[in-house]
């Protein structure tokens, strides 16, 4: 008896260790640059597994760090000897021997919006001029569209023959009539569809592509009914979250997933060709402090773009791993935060720029890359533009991923947090000329009044601040919360101008020590820098609106972006304020944003940033406008839903609303 119950508990303990292979293993061989069979704690699916195996793989590197005092030494010492002879900066100068000679396949839209920001190049800028300098105080309401629940629409929407098409706030895909707004289907979906758009492809049968985070879907747009030759009946089941817009080169669908990766399909069946990871594997680092090397992060969630003629996928890569802390994961994390270039024909990496290496202060690159093209020596020339969160905008050869501006290499301080092993050098971009602030100074200090001065300077005085300056556990260090977002720039492909929204919000981060049997040693602490009455703890404009010539790099001009009007009944000049919805130019001369705090949609005069028009919506815009020409109008179409980022920096000026807006001249 006894016997037989040792034998059963055998053969149950060799199903759970069956069971636990089965989680931890994955053979897949449709990866250009990886192997075929993976193990990895991360493959495991079921959270109870997950959290069994992570315990055991963090007993095991406990010991085996404890072991190894070669390992312990690696991990806590720096060669300082080597770092202080460094030299203090160095001079990357632009390459301009090898510059892609433009194909003048750079355009701008007309009268349809096909894909959210714009098309494929990502430039969200309309050659539409109906709608001008002369006439937008003539701009009215059209209509109206209400849904029934209440949460934010990050994703543009987009226009063809009469409708229009986006996401609800409800796990659905809406098709609503341009001229009353009236809907004319609704496709339900598994998850969140089309988080940072969707795209119209076809000649007949039109269809629209669009993830749900969960599954690639195609769908009739004429109905609304799924294509049952795409995939399993019109969806197609990820491995992992997809929210950004699919884009089509050739008879190939391509999108970027949070593994992270870029995944190629066919287009009519929904077949699996290949894939690209958007990691590059650390044999050398197998194990560092005893936990396993830190591959998360790096993810495309902030959009692609193709050269559809030349057969090439741009891509830009959110931060490696945990936000602020960085020890599993030594070296520059290469992919992460990053412009990389993927040829499609060829099926392998043609080139990628990293702009932050080993990311402890959240710097992704969070907006799509742009293609357009600029002038160099009287030559026009094809590039990729990316605006980040530090504030740069970095211009690279569309051909070689060469950079077009001189930026500087600065030697940067090294952490004290035990570990955490920081690169030695950041980059400065001087041009194009930063449009935020990109690190903090003690003059950067609010000077709204002299008790939020006083106020700010007293809760900063043991603080840490300046370029790059690494997080520790003994005191708060202060970065700015800003730059360009998700929503990214408009950019007139005729005259290689770029315009663009960003924030400057200061925002304290820190480490604190969490529990000794917890896998991470640290915890990640933030919050905002505010004043006694909640107001960013920094000198104004919070929130700005940009114009920069590509060409040059110089800014045309630049204006603050939203308003507290009870601060400028005070006196106080208008200040800019968080925002989170984005910009959207036209051939009028116009540039149409929104996003602000107030909750208003505005036109800006293009030449000179003067604020030409405004509407205050019940809520802030959520998404870029989208712009198109339906029997003879153009229409400016705004979602009014506020957003989740707006509701997380300011929930007491902030709410979720339902509300989508069609304007036109009246």
């Amino acid at each position: 008896m006894i016997k037989k119950f040792i034998r059963y508990i055998f053969y149950f303990l060799i199903l759970i260790i069956i069971f636990i292979l089965y989680e931890l293993i994955i053979i897949d061989s449709s990866y250009v640059n990886k192997g075929t069979f993976n193990i990895d704690v991360n493959n495991v699916r079921n959270p109870q597994v997950k959290k069994i195996v992570r315990k055991l793989d963090n007993l095991f590197g406990q010991m085996y760090f404890s072991a190894s005092a070669a390992k312990q030494q690696e991990f806590y010492e720096v060669d300082l000897n080597y770092y202080n002879n460094l030299p203090n900066e160095i001079a990357v100068p632009p390459k301009l021997n090898n510059l892609t000679i433009s194909n003048n396949k750079n355009f701008n839209n007309n009268k349809d919006w096909t894909r959210s920001h714009g098309n494929h190049s990502s430039n969200k800028f309309s050659n539409l001029k109906l709608i001008n300098k002369d006439n937008v105080n003539a701009l009215e309401v059209a209509w109206t569209h209400t849904f029934e629940k209440k949460g934010d629409i990050p994703g543009n929407p987009i226009f063809y023959d009469g409708t229009i098409y986006l996401s609800s706030n409800n796990k659905s895909i809406v098709a609503l009539n341009a001229s009353n707004g009236e809907k004319k289907w609704e496709f339900k979906t598994e998850g969140m569809p089309a988080r940072r758009g969707m795209l119209i492809h076809g000649e007949h049968d039109l269809r629209l592509y669009f993830c749900d985070q969960k599954n690639l879907n195609a769908i009739y747009a004429k109905s609304g009914k799924p294509d049952k030759n795409f995939g399993n009946n019109g969806k197609i089941k990820l491995k992992k979250n997809c929210q950004i817009t699919p884009v089509i080169i050739d008879n190939k669908i391509i999108i970027g997933t949070f593994e992270p990766s870029i995944e190629v399909y066919d287009l009519s069946k929904g077949k699996l060709l290949w894939r690209f990871y958007l990691k590059e594997k650390n044999n050398k680092y197998f194990r560092y402090g005893g936990k396993r090397f830190d591959h998360s992060g790096g993810n495309p969630w902030g959009g692609i773009s193709a050269d559809v003629d030349r057969k090439i996928l741009y891509v830009t890569t959110g931060n490696a791993g945990r936000f602020y802390e960085g020890i599993n994961r030594p070296g520059p994390n290469k992919y992460s935060n990053s412009i990389v270039a993927i040829d499609i024909e060829k099926k392998k990496l043609l080139w990628e720029f990293q702009e932050v290496e080993h990311d402890i202060w959240n710097f992704d690159i969070a907006s799509p890359p742009i293609l357009t093209s600029i002038k160099i020596n009287n030559k026009k020339i094809d590039v990729v533009v990316a605006p980040t969160k530090f504030g740069n905008t970095i211009v690279l050869d569309r051909l070689t991923g060469d950079n077009i501006f001189e930026y500087k290499k600065i030697k940067v301080s090294l952490s004290n947090v035990p570990g955490e092993k920081t690169s030695y050098y950041q980059k400065l971009f001087s041009l194009p000329e930063p449009f935020s602030n990109q690190f903090f100074e003690e003059n950067h200090i609010t000077n709204i009044s002299k008790e939020s001065n006083d106020f700010v300077k007293d809760k900063i005085q043991d603080a840490s601040y300046g370029f790059f300056v690494p997080n520790s556990i003994d005191k708060k260090n202060i970065i700015y919360k800003g730059g360009a977002q998700w929503m990214g720039a408009s950019i007139d492909h005729k005259k290689s101008i770029m315009y663009l929204t960003s924030n400057d919000i200061p925002f304290l981060i820190w480490l604190e020590k969490t529990n000794p049997k917890d896998y991470y040693v640290y915890s990640m602490k933030s919050e905002f820098l505010v004043d006694h009455l909640g107001y960013p703890g920094s000198k104004p404009p919070w929130g700005r609106l940009t114009s920069i010539d590509l060409n040059t790099g110089k800014k045309i001009w630049e204006v603050p972006f939203g308003e507290y009007n009870e601060l400028t009944k005070k006196g106080i000049p208008i200040t800019g304020t968080y925002n989170f919805g984005g910009v959207t130019g036209t051939a009028g001369d116009l540039l149409f944003a929104t996003g602000t705090l107030d909750n208003k949609i505005r036109a800006i005069d293009s030449i000179n940033g003067n604020e030409l028009w405004s509407y205050k919506l019940p809520f802030s815009g959520s998404s870029p406008p989208t712009i198109f020409e339906h029997l003879g109008e153009q229409y400016i179409i705004v979602v009014s839903t506020g957003s989740s980022s707006m509701m997380q920096a300011y929930p007491n000026k902030s709410q979720y609303g339902n509300k989508v807006y069609a304007f036109k001249l009246m």
